[in-house]
Formats: structure tokens, sequence, C-alpha cells
């Protein structure tokens, strides 16, 4: 049984989880089919597969975490994620730098944000910049964690409310539980829940990644990119997409025959 306490807890989450899912991808350096061949700065790649790369990094942490405290595992699937765009970034400024002779510059500024250096002459003359500079690597890294960060945010509780129905349904689950320490015993046949949560959690990644997509259009560098001014209008349109996005897990939860197939999962 899942009690209003509970529910209001768990949307507010996961409507918090898809702002900072959006607000990363503003800050990752997306740099799409342009960056592929040196034309623009970032990753060549497009913030649904950055997001996603990033997310799923950050989920598998936090499957392995899954009965810590909430914050242990949201905090380490952020920096996994950190770590994971963190290598990205570096093998493509390797493929940057050394394969192809370009040094990593911005477009949109004419010095670092961060390290203060004049990167406008590195610039080739016809492109939008290339490879990913320092602030452009810090930049990712923000986002990186915070996508993580936010990913958690829906993946635990939608985790912990399916494995507490299926081992104790004649317990009403608490706030305790989704924030706490998870101490009920979890086997092998319950792996179908979190394979279940990591769904609606990549679910999340996609739905909040192509909303700022759709915002950004294009390529984005960081947080200095004048199109990052966009970024609180298109995190409002996140958070009630993912209140929405929220709601029907919740009707999937409180389903009766959801329910029972929980209890028949556990054993009960």
């Amino acid at each position: 049984m899942i009690g209003l306490d509970v529910m209001i807890t768990m949307l507010i989450m996961i409507a918090l989880g898809g702002v900072l899912i959006c607000t990363g991808v503003f800050f990752m350096p997306v740099g799409g089919a342009p960056a592929a061949m040196s034309t623009a700065t970032g990753i060549a790649t497009g913030c649904e597969m950055m997001a996603a790369g990033a997310g799923i990094t950050g989920l598998l942490m936090a499957a392995a975490l899954y009965g810590q405290p909430s914050y242990i595992v949201i905090l380490n699937a952020g920096i996994s994620s950190a770590i994971m765009m963190c290598i990205t970034m570096f093998v493509a400024n390797l493929i940057v730098v050394l394969g192809k002779g370009v040094p990593p510059a911005l477009a949109t500024v004419d010095k670092d944000p961060v390290t203060k250096e004049n990167v406008k002459p590195f610039v080739t003359p016809g492109t939008v910049g290339h490879g990913v500079p320092t602030a452009s690597f810090i930049s990712g890294l923000i986002g990186a964690f915070l996508g993580g960060v936010g990913g958690v945010m829906t993946f635990i509780p939608i985790l912990r409310t399916m494995l507490h129905e299926s081992i104790t349904p004649q317990q009403a689950i608490s706030i305790s539980v989704l924030f706490g320490e998870f101490t009920l015993n979890v086997g092998y046949q319950h792996i179908p829940l979190f394979v279940l949560s990591s769904v609606c959690a990549l679910s999340m990644y996609f739905i909040n990644a192509n909303i700022a997509a759709y915002s950004i259009r294009g390529v984005i560098e960081g947080w200095w990119d004048p199109k990052f001014k966009r970024l609180p209008k298109t995190a409002l349109a996140c958070f009630v997409a993912s209140l929405l996005f929220g709601m029907l897990v919740l009707l999937l939860l409180s389903s009766e025959a959801f329910a029972y197939a929980l209890r028949m999962m556990g054993g009960g």
C-alpha cells in the first residue's frame, strides 16, 4: 500500500530529477554531427545520447548500492556519471588533437571562462570551434553529475517501492524506506524490478533530454553559451513533463494487477 505522503514525495523527487536532467544537458558540451568533423565545439553526439550515456553509468552504480542510504546512492551515481563523461571528453580531445591536429577552441567567447586564455585565434575559419576546451570540459563534468543525480532520483523511489511491495505487501511503505537504508532481503527473483526501474529512469532521460534538445536546437558549448539563457523555461517544461510521468508511474504502482504481480514475485 502506498500512502499519500509517499506518493507526494515520489512525485517531487521525480519532478526535481527531471529538472536536474534538463539542467545537466544544458551544461554538457553537445557538439552533434558538426563536432564529428571538428567544425563545432563539444562531443560528437546529441543531447539524448549524452544524457543517456552518463545516466546509464549512474544507474549501474545506483543498482549496485541500492541498499545504502539514498544520499549515498545519489551522490555516487552523480560522481560515476561525471567520471564517465570525463573519460568521454578526454578521448574526444585525444582524437581531435592527435588525430586531426586541431586545438580545442571556443567560438562563442574570446577567452576561456576558466583559464582566461585567448582562444579566438585558434578557431579555424568557417567553423564554430572544435574539441573540448577546459571550460567545456568542466561544464560537461557538472552536467553529467547533475544528470546522474537526476536519473537516480527517479530510479530509487520506484525501485524501493516495488521491492517493498513485493517483499512485505502487508506493510504500508513509509518515507523512511525511500530515504534510509534498505534492509529487506532482496533475491535474484527481484532482478526484473531493477530492470523495470532502470527502464523508467532511462525514459526520464530521453523525455527531458528531448525537451532540452528542442530548446538548444543544435550545439551548445557550456554555461556561458547564449543558449543557456533558455534553461529556466525549459526546466519548467521538464518539471511539468516529469510530474506527469511520475503520475503515470504511480498509477501503475497502485494498480491491483501490478501489486498482485509484485506479491507473486516476492512469494507472497
